[in-house]
């Protein structure tokens, strides 16, 4: 990912190649909106999610399987996925539903082909209103139109994207 889209003081950050250019288009669009969005975290190899899962469990326990992946199970080993902030926010990424980017975001992300992957309520982890996949414009834009969530599906409906998430 350009440096321009990083998060300053992070390291450089990888991010799925066929859909990079997706992932530059909605910045773009958010920096003429007034939103200059950043990455905090995107792609994570399945020996940095262990580190990352264990530096957690240390912290908080068992508490932290409400918001944290085992390896092997983490979306940002997908390389479709990313962690958001501002260039304002910086590391205090958290507060993002705080912030005009993540109202821009919930109302664009989605023509970019980003979804929110754990929204409010949802039964897998806390609200993450910084975590956003890439599941393709297509999907999207359904997920939108039917007001569901990409974990709302089941796996066969999800099944039927899967040749053309890149197109």
């Amino acid at each position: 990912i350009s440096s321009g889209y990083v998060l300053t003081g992070r390291n450089p950050q990888q991010f799925h190649s066929k859909a990079m250019r997706y992932l530059e288009n909605m910045f773009d669009a958010a920096k003429k909106d007034g939103i200059e969005l950043r990455v905090v975290s995107s792609y994570r190899s399945f020996a940095t999610q262990a580190i990352v899962k264990a530096n957690h469990k240390m912290l908080y326990g068992t508490g932290a399987n409400q918001f944290s992946a085992d390896q092997g199970y983490s979306e940002h080993q997908l390389g479709t996925t990313m962690d958001l902030t501002t260039a304002k926010l910086g590391a205090n990424f958290e507060t993002i539903n705080k912030d005009p980017a993540y109202t821009w975001l919930t109302e664009n992300a989605y023509k970019y082909g980003f979804v929110l992957s754990y929204p409010k309520s949802n039964a897998y982890y806390i609200f993450e209103p910084w975590h956003w996949r890439f599941v393709g414009t297509d999907l999207a834009a359904d997920l939108r139109r039917q007001g569901k969530f990409f974990y709302d599906l089941e796996q066969r409906d999800i099944d039927g994207y899967l040749l053309h998430i890149f197109d």
